[in-house]
């Protein structure tokens, strides 16, 4: 069964099922009203009779009665009430203890289903017993309510005086009342189900529009959206969650398609590189092979052999650290150690390089600072921080600063290179990201994850490392990292 049926039923079962308690309440409620009210006259007529009959005096408008015996006397009175209560359908039976019949005279005799034994003990302790049968006085079929009670009528002997009124009435207004909460019942049914339909089909389309955005997103696109209304219900929650996991899907696709390209334009440089020095080294294997190398210059290609082969290590061993790193098959080793002397050693080294492009390196502070880090890995961190400055500096500065903070240790590289835009500040720490592709051929080189490395590290020390630059002024890089050993 659909979803939208589903509902449709739910809502209508629901509605339907509150009219039916509703007007099986009220029914009942009202004829136990219009029961006791019925008893209620019939008492209070009951009573009336009852106190003529106790008191048999002979007042000045019954003068006509005196030649009257008790009996007769008794007879007239309950005569005399049944003629005044003629229009309300009242009857009367006078009985004795003994179930004999006193009035009136058509009914010889009173059957157990009006009163039984149990009853007319009841009645003898002075408590009225109330009822409603199917059968009046003659035994006739014929819904009847009887209200019975106690009296005494004549020298201190006791009866039982019997009031009845056909229930033909009750019967009536119980019915008017039945078929009015039936024709309520249809109306509401009607209007319920018109209801429940217009809820039914509202939610349901709610979950066809999410539907055929979940084909979207299946088939690709990842561009739909869900229309978000005010309302508060779990369906706006979804349509509102579903929105954002569009969205992150259209991120990750493109960076999914950014990472791609980056991983082409890798493979591409990447040959490239390897493809150099390997080219260089067969040619010059090759001459030295065949003698076409001079003696003067074989001790100059094998230097150079070795030089394109420490370059493919390299690259290698860069690929290889970056992998351990994002795998954590790497453990640091930390150690306090003069981090000062440590960046005037990798100056030293990287003096060469700097010459290439026409660099100064300059070390702004060598007062003695100690830190806490991996030693062979601060290297690594300095050296690509460093040559990666020379790489894009020609003909200026680069400048290294070494200072404590209060719980970090912060070294800052400037340089007065070609900077960076605010994209390209974004993208330098992503793997095979290069700033200026053009430059791949310069006489330092790059692979494009000497940065990736760098930030990978700095994290893994608790560290962090960021970057400002202006686009043709130049850029610089400050790492932090803390003194001591977080816990």
């Amino acid at each position: 069964m659909k979803y939208l049926y589903q509902q449709l039923l739910a809502f209508w079962l629901l509605i339907i099922l509150t009219m039916v308690l509703i007007g099986v309440s009220f029914t009942n409620i009202n004829k136990r009203t219009l029961v006791n009210q019925n008893y209620n006259q019939i008492r209070g007529y009951l009573q009336s009779v009852g106190n003529i009959l106790s008191k048999p005096e002979v007042n000045e408008f019954e003068s006509s009665y005196n030649y009257l015996s008790p009996e007769e006397r008794l007879v007239n009175s309950l005569y005399y009430a049944e003629t005044i209560l003629a229009n309300q359908s009242i009857n009367f039976v006078l009985i004795d203890n003994q179930k004999k019949v006193i009035y009136p005279d058509n009914i010889s005799t009173i059957s157990d289903s009006i009163l039984d034994d149990s009853e007319k003990q009841q009645i003898e302790q002075g408590l009225p017993v109330m009822k409603t049968i199917k059968r009046d006085f003659n035994g006739k079929s014929n819904q009847t309510s009887y209200v019975l009670s106690k009296v005494v009528f004549s020298n201190n002997i006791d009866g039982i005086l019997i009031a009845s009124k056909s229930a033909h009435d009750l019967e009536y207004s119980e019915k008017l009342i039945s078929d009015n909460l039936l024709k309520g019942f249809i109306i509401s049914s009607l209007f319920g189900g018109a209801i429940s339909f217009g809820l039914a089909a509202r939610q349901v389309k709610k979950i066809n529009d999410l539907k055929r955005a979940v084909n979207q997103i299946a088939n690709g696109n990842y561009e739909i959206e869900i229309e978000e209304k005010n309302s508060k219900d779990e369906f706006n929650e979804l349509a509102h969650d579903f929105n954002k996991m569009a969205v992150a899907l259209q991120d990750n696709e493109k960076e999914i398609v950014r990472q791609e390209e980056l991983r082409k334009q890798f493979m591409a440089n990447t040959s490239h590189e390897m493809r150099t020095p390997l080219t260089t080294v067969k040619g010059l294997l090759e001459g030295l092979r065949y003698d076409a190398i001079p003696e003067a210059q074989k001790e100059k290609a094998i230097l150079l052999m070795q030089n394109e082969t420490d370059r493919l290590i390299r690259l290698v061993k860069q690929n290889l650290d970056y992998e351990n790193i994002r795998s954590q098959q790497i453990t640091l080793t930390k150690t306090p150690f003069n981090a000062t002397e440590v960046i005037k050693n990798i100056l030293a080294q990287l003096k060469e390089k700097a010459a290439l492009m026409n660099d100064q390196l300059l070390l702004l502070n060598e007062k003695p600072i100690e830190v806490y880090a991996d030693h062979d890995r601060f290297i690594q961190i300095m050296v690509n921080v460093i040559q990666n400055a020379i790489q894009f500096t020609e003909d200026g500065t680069v400048k290294i600063n070494l200072q404590e903070a209060d719980q970090n240790i912060v070294v800052t590289v400037e340089d007065n290179g070609i900077g960076m835009t605010e994209e390209e500040q974004k993208n330098i720490w992503d793997r095979y990201y290069k700033v200026d592709p053009s430059r791949k051929n310069t006489k330092i080189g790059e692979s494009g994850l000497g940065l990736s490395i760098v930030k990978e590290l700095v994290r893994l020390h608790g560290g962090t490392i960021d970057v400002a630059s202006q686009k043709n002024e130049g850029t610089t890089f400050t790492i932090r990292i803390p003194k001591k050993e977080k816990t």
